[in-house]
């Protein structure tokens, strides 16, 4: 058949049908006399897998992944969908954690401090800032530690200009005390990290709201799963019935 009519049994255009081909995500196709694409039973059967795996793992592996069945390369194929599969693994890990940070953010307020609350309500009021000993005697820990913070990138406080010395805004106060809060509760630092480019990313930095962004993902992350799973059953047809065709 011309790719036209492959084409519109698919709903697609003819020129993504010769994209889809010349990818690799459709075995080559014959040419006519004419030097037309010639398309065939084994290219509307690839069709619906190459389809399904685009939506479900992007094009890059789609093509990774048909291209080497096509090749007869099973285990290239395979080893990209383990990778796949493996990443939204980690990437579920990774956000069930950042949750489980929050949770302790969220047990254990601002609020309840309450020298720490009333100073930084003092720096709100006065647009002032606080220089690293006095933050560090209201959190509990050495300058020393604040300063490693610093170092591994978890806070940003900014310097005075006359004096050079540190000094923490609200903001930056605040993410001292969840950095605080998350070490005592043993979390690695890549998890603290995550949890203060979760709270920096929020609209308005609250822990519940973010909490509530990281459940939403986790659902995503659960239908990206599924998606995943159906093409590769789809994938698995398509792999049956090429084992049907003579050598």
């Amino acid at each position: 058949m011309r790719g036209i009519v492959l084409a519109r049994e698919a709903g697609i255009s003819v020129q993504q049908v010769r994209n889809y081909e010349q990818a690799g995500l459709l075995p080559t196709a014959g040419r006519s006399a004419a030097g037309y694409r010639e398309f065939g039973e084994a290219h509307r059967r690839a069709l619906v897998p190459a389809r399904a795996l685009v939506t479900a793992y992007g094009w890059d592996d789609a093509v990774t992944i048909m291209a080497a069945v096509h090749r007869d390369d099973l285990k290239t194929a395979v080893a990209c969908i383990d990778r796949a599969h493996a990443q939204l693994d980690r990437e579920r890990e990774r956000i069930q954690q950042a949750l489980h940070a929050f949770e302790v953010v969220v047990t254990h307020p601002l609020d309840a401090d309450p020298r720490m609350a009333a100073a930084l309500d003092q720096l709100a009021r006065q647009g002032t800032a606080l220089r690293i000993g006095r933050l560090a005697a209201l959190l509990g820990v050495p300058t020393s530690t604040l300063r490693f913070w610093e170092q591994a990138g978890l806070i940003s406080p900014s310097r005075e200009r006359a004096t050079g010395y540190r000094v923490f805004d609200v903001a930056a106060a605040r993410d001292a005390h969840l950095v605080r809060l998350l070490r005592e509760g043993d979390f690695p630092m890549t998890i603290i990290r995550a949890a203060l480019d979760e709270m920096h990313s929020s609209p308005d930095g609250r822990p519940e709201r973010v909490g509530a962004e990281l459940n939403r993902r986790i659902s995503q992350l659960h239908d990206r799963s599924l998606t995943r799973l159906r093409a590769d059953a789809i994938l698995v047809t398509y792999l049956d019935w090429r084992r049907t065709l003579p050598l």
